[in-house]
């Protein structure tokens, strides 16, 4: 096999640095080089030219699913995350030792916190650049209730559907609804769904906060289809959490939100509860789902770039100290293993695969949706409690005021 100089240099970069798990690199249509120690990860990828290796050495995140975005290289054993779980492995640290390589690490851990302040004007603009994209993409991938976070498959559920009304039925019943008059309001209420359960399972009145004008048409529709008993006592907000609390303040017995707090912003965590407690009367009681990931650590440079900006993923301990401050007591912490969000981010892949091809390639074209696979590869590993993963769980945090009633 003749490689040229630039190929040879690529090869040699890899050699040097995958030394754990395996990693095939396909050099043309008829080679393949093994490099790693053999074992477990596993994964083949197609060489990179050598502008694209150094744009993943420099600056691994995002310079890796950016050249993934392009073109730049493919997988051709394997799925995606196996292959970020092999140069996870190989090159954890994120950048290069260099000088250069951490000086441009601390220019983006600087940039991050300054990114992380979110005014309201700025949180409607974040959270419409990924909800707003349109209804036409998120009803081929989600299951028919639009549940865009993650399923709990651990009590036998065999399908997505099953999954998440397991979801929707464990989040409802921790927060003890027990008369059919009580007034909830669901933060970040999505397309709705959950609002709509716990208005039909509980008889209880909800009212639905969301930024996304898609996500809001979207629930107004599905209310005006539901029976006209429902009707009253359903609601949707095209608002920002902060304005409606300081508008409701003391309104509500009970609070919940599912998949909103990772939009929030570390800056604001101490806010978002205090406007919990404001929405909250004495004695009530929250339920906030959201991702914690196992130590605090900045948003992937990626992530923040192309489909989450201005978000962070919290550690326990951030989630329960702001919730204090804001004088909220803490009765429990539910934690769900990662392995329920993987399994739910594969089948939104197995979904999303499946329509891809009947999208409006104006609106989603073929650097979208590599953005969109490595997007749910990355997030797959993300939830790998294997080495190489990022160890990330789900928790359900039950937050209640002063005053409240235990049963």
């Amino acid at each position: 096999m003749t490689l040229n100089w630039t190929d040879k240099k690529v090869l040699d970069f890899f050699r040097e640095h995958v030394t754990r798990g395996t990693l095939v690199v396909r050099v043309n249509d008829r080679h393949e080089v093994a490099l790693g120690d053999g074992g477990d990860p596993r994964a083949t990828m197609t060489l990179p030219n050598w502008t694209n290796a150094m744009k993943m050495a420099l600056s691994p995140d995002p310079g890796f699913g950016e050249v993934y975005m392009q073109g730049g290289l493919d997988v051709t054993s394997g799925e995606l995350e196996d292959l970020i779980r092999v140069l996870r492995l190989n090159f954890d640290g994120g950048h290069s030792s260099s000088s250069f390589g951490l000086l441009i690490e601390k220019l983006q851990a600087f940039k991050f916190r300054i990114a992380q302040f979110t005014s309201v004007e700025a949180a409607s603009r974040r959270v419409r650049h990924h909800y707003d994209i349109g209804n036409d993409l998120y009803t081929r991938f989600l299951d028919a209730d639009m549940q865009y976070s993650c399923a709990f498959w651990d009590d036998g559920a065999q399908n997505l559907a099953e999954a998440q009304h397991h979801k929707m039925t464990l989040t409802t019943d921790r927060l003890q609804i027990t008369e059919p008059g009580t007034r909830v309001v669901d933060i970040g209420c999505g397309w709705g769904g959950l609002s709509r359960f716990i208005r039909r399972t509980t008889g209880a009145e909800v009212h639905g906060i969301t930024l996304s004008t898609e996500q809001y048409n979207w629930a107004l529709e599905r209310k005006a289809e539901l029976p006209a008993d429902f009707h009253e006592g359903l609601d949707y907000h095209l608002q920002d959490y902060r304005v409606f609390a300081e508008a409701n303040k003391e309104r509500y017995d009970r609070v919940v939100s599912v998949g909103m707090f990772e939009h929030v912003g570390r800056p604001q965590f101490k806010t978002y509860f205090e406007q919990v407690s404001h929405l909250l009367k004495a004695g009530g009681r929250a339920v906030i789902h959201t991702i914690i990931k196992p130590r605090p650590d900045f948003t992937s440079p990626w992530i923040d770039r192309y489909i989450f900006p201005g978000g962070y993923i919290p550690a326990v301990h951030e989630v329960v100290e702001a919730a204090e401050q804001a004088d909220l007591d803490v009765e429990a912490c539910h934690f769900h293993p990662g392995d329920n969000y993987a399994r739910t981010l594969m089948a939104w892949r197995e979904n999303f695969r499946k329509i891809q091809d009947q999208l409006d390639p104006e609106k989603y074209d073929t650097e979208f949706k590599r953005m969109w696979e490595f997007y749910l590869a990355g997030c797959i590993n993300a939830f790998d409690a294997r080495e190489g993963g990022g160890g990330m769980r789900v928790g359900q945090f039950v937050f209640t005021k002063p005053g409240y009633r235990h049963n």
